[in-house]
């Protein structure tokens, strides 16, 4: 295993070696300058670059959250990121990630141009091609794979990681007519977000700036996603009378910040849950005025979920039962109960539970969720003010294409086609689950290339597209994605950096970093005060990059003939056409630009009339319609044209060129504008007061959206506490495999719940806020905040093993998997778990910084499967721990 690498001391030398040197010549000379006179010269470079820079705003792709800046371009190159005052999303906020944006694109190993694999899958082995190459190669691969599969579109699949640009990849996908897609969503919030959805329609947003009581289950805020809503929750708590009371199995940065902090057994969440909800109805608290309004007005189901937790299955569900499985006092349970109840009341649902997007953790997280939706709603705390705001925002289309062709002979999803009807994992049909996804690709493709008979509905996968998303070391069973691509005829990545999962790939496309394209423009519904942002370019690309729309425009122009003369082919009945078409017969050939046919050309090869009739026919409108398979007419308008053409239509010309100048708009900016922002710098201006809390204020004066905006209107009921639709489906549990039922209501079961057993200790995944999942194993200056992810051990069992900080250890999951890391010992968390964060371990032997520093979740983490959702249940992984 390599060394921690000390970027202080060893990367940055040689580099700090030549300033020094580069000082002493200046100071020796005969024509150097005074200290002073030295510093005068550089504070008047600085100013002059100030005042000559250009200023461009964008929205931040180092993770999800999006945050509005403005880049500052010297010379061509980008030197600073500021935030952006008007970009209510971020409010003036910028986070270490953020910041860090600028060393993504000046990142030593960042991919320079196409490049073709020449070695074995993995080894890290291509050699750089030109565009026009690298496009013919795919465009080969795709002929023959379809052609072989009788044009079966599904069997080229889809990847990709969210962000502003998933529409463009999303357009291609459904270019190609593919039904398997699937991204990161079961191995992030996936659970949470089914269960809210399902309980009451939506996901909606914690209002933290609002609320006066906030519960955490495992959210570490603190630390794992640094936001402006995390700043929210602990900004001047005392002072606005809320009270954090933080429940985990480690003691985070988030506990130091709580105002309580209640340590629980791991995997007990959903015990807890069930016993306050039981405490709530055995106590009435959901009677008082306020919730007796809410819940008559909003809430279908109630008289039953009064029935089950007095009479039914849930009347078990006691304080003191939960106490005995999450070893929290059953008093305790009692007084939180109370307090939130109270809070809820007192403030009218200004309470919140809060539902953290890091999800992926028990086999039992999708009934935890369930509890969680089913708690909030009880104490009249959705689409509350202070609670979870369903969020609203502002009209914007997406940049997508309605008018593609359906396939003929597209199958449906892969993971989907094999599985019994009414069965489960539940899985979001759209995008799927990584894990179902890939184990039944790997199984399937290893029959069909053993020429063994495929089940009925089986198909080979033999191609993947994969964008801005690294599985091979973020989905568990990190050897069983390697198997997957090692099964497919072609895996091409569309990234920036030579990651683990560009290593498994045929072809790479160099993708810009964001702040080198102009994305579609986004709607952000955030909380109060929703607006649209724009990410423009910021500079030019570098190398033989290009953005998205451009690599994929030019691929689909590439490939669309061809690719529609084996729909044209496999689409032929001879029988209503009255003709045989020709073996050989290639309508590519006599394909215009245009995609019309060129009549002239086909009558000079053909000389039957009946023929060209049946030909001509076939491709009219009035059957295949072939000018619908033009995959480039997708692409017609640039990310440019498309947001300069949306605003004008929505919401007129001054918006569009606002949301061009400023990268943001909402109604009413442009009194905030002329009021407070420096046209050149688009910063507060240098004399604006207030400019701390200026960007919460500008909103609330000059915004001309109706103050309750955020409260979505509903009619009726849209609160469901029992869920009749999922009743009796029938799913395997993961630890007996036996075949078990889902219910209306939450319920716990034993026999889901493990506990370590022979000497093993339960192995806790997270994340931690310098590092989004896998993105940024080699970024230079995140790496000099955090370059290990040490692994969190209980000082008392350190002791017993003889163990130090920094000492390695070998752990040994129950499935056989083995990894090495150096150890962290603590009395911050409970002595039968070990935790470690996310986003470190890459095995890409082209990062000079980020390979093999620290542990993969990877590779350590079991393949378990929630069977609700199908989502990554990394959390379900008991290790042994031997010093080495």
């Amino acid at each position: 295993m390599s060394e921690i690498i000390d970027l202080k001391r060893r990367s940055f030398l040689k580099g700090s070696a030549a300033a020094a040197g580069g000082v002493a010549l200046a100071s020796t000379s005969s024509f150097a300058l005074s200290a002073y006179e030295d510093a005068e010269n550089a504070k008047q470079l600085k100013e002059d670059q100030i005042k000559n820079a250009k200023y461009t705003p964008t929205f931040c792709g180092m993770c999800v959250n999006m945050c509005g800046f403005i880049a500052r371009n010297v010379d061509g190159k980008i030197t600073k990121l500021d935030p952006n005052p008007l970009f209510t999303k971020s409010r003036s906020f910028a986070c270490a990630r953020g910041n860090a944006g600028i060393a993504a694109a000046y990142d030593p190993d960042r991919l320079k141009a196409p490049m073709i694999r020449v070695g074995k899958r993995g080894e890290g082995k291509f050699k750089e091609v030109s565009w026009e190459e690298a496009y013919e190669y795919i465009r080969q691969k795709l002929v023959k794979i379809l052609d072989e599969e009788k044009d079966n579109r599904s069997t080229i699949a889809f990847g990709a990681g969210a962000g502003a640009e998933e529409p463009l990849f999303a357009t291609f996908a459904n270019g190609i007519g593919s039904n398997n897609f699937v991204d990161h969503f079961t191995t992030c919030f996936a659970p949470a977000f089914l269960a809210n959805k399902l309980t009451y329609g939506s996901w909606g947003s914690a209002d933290f700036e609002k609320s006066k009581y906030v519960l955490m289950l495992g959210a570490n805020r603190a630390e794992a996603i640094v936001t402006p809503d995390t700043l929210d929750l602990f900004r001047n708590t005392h002072k606005r009378g809320t009270k954090i009371v933080y429940i985990d199995v480690r003691y985070t940065n988030t506990a130091a910040q709580a105002d309580e902090f209640i340590p629980i057994k791991p995997g007990t969440d959903l015990a807890l849950m069930l016993a306050m909800i039981h405490e709530t109805i055995n106590k009435g608290y959901h009677k008082t005025p306020y919730k007796a309004d809410y819940l008559a007005k909003y809430a279908d189901g109630l008289a039953e979920l009064e029935d089950y937790f007095t009479n039914g299955e849930g009347a078990k569900y006691t304080p003191e039962w939960a106490a005995k499985i999450t070893e929290i006092p059953a008093d305790t349970i009692r007084r939180l109960t109370k307090e939130f109840s109270d809070a809820a009341e007192k403030y009218e649902g200004a309470a919140n539970c809060y539902r953290s997007r890091k999800s992926t953790w028990y086999y039992q997280d999708f009934e935890f969720r369930r509890a969680q939706a089913i708690f909030n709603a009880l104490h009249g705390c959705v689409n509350r003010p202070g609670g979870v705001l369903l969020n609203r925002g502002l009209k914007a289309e997406k940049y997508e294409y309605e008018d593609f062709p359906i396939y003929d002979n597209a199958k449906p999803r892969i993971d989907l086609a094999l599985k019994p009807k009414d069965a489960w994992p539940l899985m979001n049909p759209g995008k799927g689950s990584w894990q179902v996804f890939r184990n039944t690709v790997r199984d399937i493709n290893k029959k069909w290339k053993n020429g063994e008979k495929l089940p009925e509905g089986a198909y080979p996968v033999r191609g993947m597209f994969i964008y801005r998303e690294n599985p091979i070391q973020s989905v568990p069973g990190r050897e069983e994605t390697e198997k997957m691509f090692d099964t497919m005829d072609l895996v091409v990545v569309i990234d920036i950096l030579p990651n683990d999962t560009a290593m498994y790939a045929d072809v790479i496309l160099p993708d810009t970093v964001y702040l080198e394209r102009t994305s579609p423009l986004k709607s952000f519904g955030t909380l109060r005060e929703p607006m649209i942002g724009a990410r423009w370019a910021t500079s030019k690309p570098l190398y033989k990059t290009k953005p998205l729309y451009n690599i994929l425009k030019e691929l689909s122009e590439k490939i669309e003939k061809d690719l529609a003369a084996i729909t044209f082919k496999y689409t032929w009945d001879a029988d209503d056409l009255g003709a045989e078409l020709p073996k050989d017969f290639n309508l590519a050939k006599y394909l215009t630009d245009d995609f019309e046919i060129d009549e002239a050309k086909l009558k000079a090869d053909i000389k039957d009339p009946k023929l060209i009739k049946a030909i001509l026919e076939h491709a009219s409108e009035d059957d295949l319609d072939i000018g619908s398979f033009k995959l480039s007419a997708a692409y017609e308008k640039t990310p440019e044209e498309f947001n300069e053409e949306v605003m004008k239509e929505l919401y007129g010309d001054k918006a569009a060129e606002i949301l061009k100048e400023y990268g943001v708009y909402w109604p009413g900016i442009e009194k905030a504008i002329e009021e407070a922002i420096d046209e050149h710098l688009k910063t507060f201006k240098k004399d604006y007061p207030g400019k701390n809390t200026a960007m919460y204020e500008l909103y609330k004066k000059y915004c001309t959206l109706p103050k309750d905006y955020c409260i979505v209107p509903k009619k009726g009921k849209f609160i469901k506490f029992s869920l009749k639709n999922i009743a009796g489906q029938k799913f395997v549990n993961p630890i007996t495999g036996q075949e078990e039922q889902v219910t209306d209501l939450p319920v716990w079961r034993d026999s889901m719940f493990e506990e370590p057993k022979n000497n093993q200790v339960r192995l806790v995944i997270g994340r931690h806020g310098y590092f989004t999942q896998s993105s940024h194993p080699n970024n230079y200056l995140l790496l000099d905040l955090m370059n290990y992810n040490y692994i969190w051990i209980n000082q008392d069992l350190a002791n017993e093993m003889g163990l130090k900080f920094k000492d390695e250890v070998e752990l040994v999951n129950r499935q056989g998997k083995t990894v090495r890391g150096k150890v962290y010992p603590t009395k911050r968390i409970r002595k039968d778990t070990i935790f470690v964060a996310t986003g470190l371990g890459s095995q890409s032997k082209l990062f000079t910084l980020g390979y093999d520093n620290g542990i993969s979740q990877a590779q350590i983490a079991e393949d378990r499967i929630d069977p609700f959702i199908g989502a990554a249940s990394m959390n379900e992984t008991f290790v042994t721990i031997r010093k080495v």
